[in-house]
């Protein structure tokens, strides 16, 4: 039997504070309400960054949130998962405004998914200007969720200095498929061939 999936509390807890920042204390208590059975979770002391959190809550969270402050549409999801992936780049992974190159930029966005979730393995692939990015082996997959991570994506992108458009998002029970326009790509820096000393 497959293992659940599992968030990083890391994540849980980026979520957290940003529905208090926007939208204030009584809104994580309605959603800790919303969701009895993760009482414990709610209380950000107890919440270990590197320790693992039930995978259902998360995407019940996240779709709580849309629902309610998005009005449950495919924009607001993305919206929501813009400004949430904001708040990650500008934080946890900074190091991405320092990327020049756009391998280093899509495989450092790959193994960044990998640092969230216990389960899906996503691949970028590049089709000229289009941007194929695959999440397989993902339970629970819903669009509401898939364009939240989307959304996501697309902040990590530009924050590698990728700008593009996110064309398609195709859910299935345990996969998410992207497509990506891309519309400006960083290029590598060449590396300054070192000065030859002096002769004597």
């Amino acid at each position: 039997m497959a293992e659940p999936l599992q968030v990083k509390g890391f994540a849980w807890l980026n979520l957290l504070r940003f529905v208090k920042e926007k939208f204030g204390a009584a809104a994580v208590q309605q959603l800790a309400g919303a969701f009895p059975q993760y009482k414990a979770h709610f209380d950000e002391h107890a919440v270990l960054p590197i320790g693992w959190l039930p995978g259902a809550m998360h995407l019940g969270a996240v779709s709580w949130v849309v629902t309610q402050y998005y009005g449950g549409t495919t924009e607001g999801a993305r919206r929501f998962g813009g400004e949430l992936a904001a708040r990650n780049v500008s934080s946890t992974f900074s190091s991405f405004a320092r990327l020049e190159d756009l391998k280093v930029a899509l495989s450092s966005t790959e193994r960044a998914f990998g640092t969230f979730y216990s389960r899906g393995q996503m691949k970028l692939t590049l089709h000229g200007d289009v941007l194929d990015a695959h999440l397989a082996d993902f339970p629970d997959a819903n669009p509401i969720f898939g364009n939240v991570l989307g959304a996501g994506m697309m902040a990590f992108l530009h924050a590698g200095h990728v700008e593009g458009a996110l064309l398609h998002v195709t859910t299935g029970a345990d996969f998410i498929h992207y497509q990506v326009k891309l519309q400006a790509v960083p290029v590598s820096s060449p590396t300054p061939v070192p000065m030859a000393p002096p002769r004597g």
